[in-house]
């Protein structure tokens, strides 16, 4: 905000932020420079600047936060027995992250440099109106009224008799013979905007009404000439188009993704914010469907309301990014209007990735620490007595009679099935690792391929791996990083059939402005439902009937314990694909 407030003050605008309290809580260089009393706090009728000390009943923000919708007008301010200025005041709502609008932006333009008549004296009987001047037949100059002195700088006895070129440019003398051609026939030329020459040769903008003047036969005898000196209005124009292109430049640079949709739903404008969220460039998505990369029934609704001249906010939604994966967003949406009505609806897509990450992390954290204190203790009461059984088993076996020896084989498996179980959940119990490092993918998943080449061969599973060479090390702890690619890796291998195939991916990612790297782990199995990816991980829940359920719980706990992120999804195989994100590791030189 305050880097955006210097650059506006740097072109004559005023900006304060105004709570509902009518109380500023920001005012620009400009406002604290026009009004050195303010300071951040102050009541915002600036108390000081009026001529009157109570609040104007049509206070532009407080019109904010009654509609919810943007306001302007001119206002008179100046200091009691100054003569007052003349401001253009704009008002615009600000929301908080529930949408409700929090403040109100307030804009000021002072309208008298732009228009000195405001500030100056008014004009004396002969300079009110347009300035006037008369051309007879020949082109001569034959009246020249003070206006037109004040406009152009020549005095009438500099003027008359001369021909009307000389107050024309160069380079629109044909412009002016196609005038008088119209005029002389017919009758009159509509206002016209050109520049003429002023006396100290700077080019005047202006709007010319010409009309013709006949004599008493109908003779052309000369043409009238109207003047109009758009010189403030062509700066006021400046400074609004100045206004235009920083909005563009702020709403094109903008982190949050803003996009422009006609009223069938294409995309007219696509931000810089909305490139980065989805990896989809401007020039392939003017022209398009927004249902390319959101949800078409939601869309439709959204776009429904907002084009109905509803306010629409926070409303929570997934698309799809250059490489199908989902986005969750929070989108709003308001109308565009044009002269006509209705033209579009502007959309604001804020990426939620890391909210909905951090909500998932900490539901899992909860259940894991909840699930890992029972597991400690389970584990510890099952452990010995578990240790009794299977050991007078195994002493009894060898002198058992036949009737008896297939029961104590049973009670041993039993037993050493118990035992793993139990081993699990110490394991799942223990918290923290021993030490990050940096640990090269490659070389971690080597080690795992290795240790699992004899199932996989037996299995006559196909693994590919895809792990660029440039791709960062992870910061990690060695042996978390070798379970967690087991797992994965044992899981893909155990849901793909006879023949499958296993794919693992890895590439280096940006989130939040942190550096990570991605590693996907792929099959062509039947996948996870998607009423069952968000309890895959939770500890004790499993598909299949010799499993325990541990082994993604303590994957997604490690995964937590390093800053990174556990996800399952659709592969390209058609089956699942588990998602692992850690942080890269530091760079060394």
């Amino acid at each position: 905000m305050s880097r955006l407030g210097d650059l506006l003050a740097m072109l004559g605008i005023g900006i304060t932020l105004v709570d509902r309290e009518m109380r500023i809580q920001y005012a620009n260089p400009f406002v604290r420079e026009v009004t050195s009393e303010l300071s951040c706090g102050s009541d915002h009728c600036f108390a000081s600047m009026w001529q009157r000390t109570h609040r104007c009943a049509d206070c532009l923000p407080l019109l904010v936060f009654r509609t919810g919708e943007p306001q302007e007008g001119v206002r008179e301010r100046g200091r009691p027995g100054e003569r007052p200025e003349v401001w253009r005041v704009r008002a615009i709502p600000v929301t908080d992250g529930s949408g409700e609008v929090a403040w109100v932006a307030e804009s000021f333009v002072r309208l008298n440099t732009l228009l000195p008549d405001l500030a100056g004296r008014a004009p004396g009987p002969e300079e009110a109106g347009p300035a006037l001047l008369v051309v007879d037949r020949e082109e001569r100059i034959v009246s020249w009224s003070r206006a037109a002195a004040t406009v152009l700088g020549w005095e009438v006895e500099e003027v008359l008799g001369r021909r009307v070129n000389l107050i024309v440019p160069d380079d629109l003398q044909d412009q002016e013979r196609v005038v008088a051609a119209r005029v002389a026939t017919e009758g009159r030329v509509p206002r016209y905007e050109t520049l003429l020459k002023a006396r100290d040769g700077r080019r005047v903008p202006v709007a010319v009404t010409a009309v013709a003047l006949r004599g008493e036969a109908g003779e052309l005898v000369g043409r009238t000439c109207a003047i109009e000196d758009l010189s403030a209005l062509q700066q006021l124009r400046g400074r609004v188009l100045q206004q235009e292109q920083l909005l563009a430049h702020i709403t094109r640079e903008a982190a949050d993704a803003i996009v422009g949709v006609d009223l069938l739903g294409n995309v007219t404008s696509w931000n810089r914010g909305a490139e980065q969220l989805l990896g989809v460039s401007s020039a392939d998505m003017v022209g398009q469907p927004l249902t390319r990369v959101g949800p078409s029934g939601p869309l439709s609704r959204l776009l429904e309301r907002a084009g109905g001249g509803l306010r629409v906010h926070g409303v929570r939604m997934e698309w799809r990014d250059a490489r199908g994966e989902a986005v969750p967003v929070d989108v709003s949406a308001a109308v565009l209007s044009g002269e006509r009505g209705p033209t579009g609806v502007a959309l604001v897509a804020r990426d939620l990735s890391a909210q909905v990450r951090l909500d998932r992390q900490l539901v899992r954290s909860e259940k894991l620490a909840m699930v890992g204190s029972l597991a400690a203790g389970l584990a510890h009461e099952i452990g010995t007595p578990l240790n009794v059984i299977s050991a007078t088993a195994e002493y009894l076996l060898p002198d058992a009679p036949a009737d008896a020896h297939d029961q104590l084989k049973g009670i041993v498996a039993e037993t050493e099935r118990i035992s793993r179980l139990v081993r699990e959940l110490l394991s799942f119990a223990r918290s923290g690792s021993s030490g990050a490092s940096a640990v090269r993918l490659q070389e971690a998943l080597e080690r795992v391929l290795s240790l699992l080449r004899i199932t996989l061969e037996r299995k006559r599973v196909r693994v590919s791996t895809e792990l660029p060479e440039d791709l960062p090390a992870v910061s990690a702890d060695p042996d978390g990083l070798h379970q967690v690619l087991l797992n994965l890796v044992v899981n893909a291998s155990q849901a793909v059939a006879e023949g499958g195939r296993i794919g693992v991916a890895g590439r280096a990612v940006e989130l939040e402005g942190e550096r990570m790297v991605a590693v996907e782990v792929h099959d062509d199995g039947p996948g996870v439902p998607l009423a069952m990816r968000e309890r895959i991980f939770d500890p004790f829940f499993t598909t299949r009937a010799e499993g325990t359920g541990l082994g993604l719980a303590v994957c997604a706990r490690i995964v937590a314990e390093h800053g990174g992120d556990l996800r399952v999804g659709e592969g390209p195989l058609g089956g699942a694909s588990f998602t692992l994100q850690l942080p890269a590791a530091a760079e060394q030189a």
